[in-house]
């Protein structure tokens, strides 16, 4: 359909695009789409950067859970376009996308589907009768797929560690990446924990193939390989739900031992994180991360976690910095980080005065740059 839009821009005139895309996945340059319109995002991709982008793009820095009682409110959301598996029995599934298009739908919004039949039908996912969708137009478009990548040896020694700190019988979230795909390596044969989060790939159906994650796994998204959407659909153990259970306070906070694992960009002496913003341009976004974080930390023995290598650009610059820069957004508040968590080790911020946040940071910062951050009166 986008396609068709490229090709003809007259087919849309004033159209306002609203979306959660997704960074590495979602990177096309929709503010390109059509005559006169404009995109709403919470996430800034490589096609809608202020750089890049075409025409009009305007960065909500929302919450997930905001976002969804936005969309949720009559009125906002005029239509919803949403890719479906076929039809079955009068009512059609959400497939591996239930995260925001319920919300709107039971607003009143009106909806077209997308019928494809590589999208799988999984039964753990929300269904709309066929009555409701305006219209039902076929697609062979091919889904889009996340390579997470192949986790080195500083990622493992991180998720190691992490996974230690998984209590017996809790429950694990995390998003999307490198890094995340390791620490679900080391959770393996972990059988005693659940899966709570916004979006699961091929890592987390690896867990659930080999004994792991049988206190069950809840999700709105599922992003991933060809293989894990072919093999996605035969899970009875996944569950997808819209953000309001995936994400919402009430809902974390009685998950017994969340542990919540985010990573960032940068974590600052005071232990405030920067997730969203670098060199002076916004990539990407705070997404559902504070959502989890508060979650956890209201969760009984729950823990929220920022796990990142200590070092970028193949160790030439430190991810434990004196502080943020002038103009960078503080997207994790220093009040809402447990533990910061590198190659080097473990910095409990828990209940921490300034000093000792200071002394613990520089500790699990790279050897190389330790001296520096000392000497630093920040």
């Amino acid at each position: 359909m986008l396609n068709v839009v490229a090709e003809d821009p007259a087919l849309w005139q004033g159209i306002t695009l609203t979306g959660a895309f997704i960074p590495g996945v979602n990177d096309r340059d929709y503010s390109a789409l059509g005559q006169g319109g404009r995109v709403e995002t919470i996430f800034v991709t490589a096609g809608l950067r202020a750089d890049r982008a075409t025409g009009k793009v305007d960065h909500l820095p929302m919450h997930y859970t905001a976002f969804h009682d936005r969309i949720g409110r009559p009125g906002v959301i005029d239509l919803v376009v949403i890719t479906v598996p076929p039809p079955q029995n009068g009512s059609v599934g959400l497939g591996l996308c239930a995260d925001f298009a319920p919300a709107a739908i039971a607003a009143g919004a009106r909806v077209i589907g997308l019928v494809n039949p590589a999208m799988p039908d999984p039964s753990g996912a929300p269904r709309v009768p066929v009555y409701r969708f305006e219209a039902l137009a076929e697609t062979s478009a091919p889904l889009p797929e996340l390579d997470t990548g192949i986790p080195d040896e500083v990622n493992r020694k991180i998720a190691k560690q992490v996974a230690e700190l998984i209590p017996l019988g809790g429950s694990l979230q995390l998003g999307l990446g490198t890094l995340q795909a390791a620490i679900l390596d080391a959770v393996r044969g972990r059988d005693d924990i659940g899966f709570h989060g916004g979006m699961i790939s091929d890592g987390v159906l690896d867990v659930v193939s080999s004994g792991g994650f049988r206190q069950g796994v809840t999700t709105g998204v599922a992003l991933g390989s060809r293989l894990f959407y072919a093999n996605l659909g035969d899970v009875e153990s996944i569950c997808y739900a819209p953000v309001d259970r995936t994400h919402g306070i009430a809902a974390l906070a009685a998950i017994v031992g969340l542990t919540c694992v985010n990573s960032g960009l940068e974590v600052d002496l005071m232990g405030q994180a920067n997730v969203e913003y670098q060199s002076g341009v916004q990539l990407g976004g705070q997404g559902g991360m504070i959502d989890f974080i508060r979650g956890a930390r209201a969760s009984k023995g729950g823990l929220a976690i920022m796990a990142l290598p200590s070092t970028a650009k193949r160790g030439a610059v430190s991810r434990i910095v004196p502080q943020l820069l002038q103009g960078t957004p503080v997207s994790v508040v220093r009040s809402d980080i447990d533990l910061v968590v590198t190659e080097h080790g473990i910095a409990d911020l828990r209940e921490a005065d300034m000093n000792i946040r200071r002394e613990r940071l520089i500790a699990i910062a790279d050897p190389a740059f330790r001296d520096a951050l000392a000497r630093n009166p920040s």
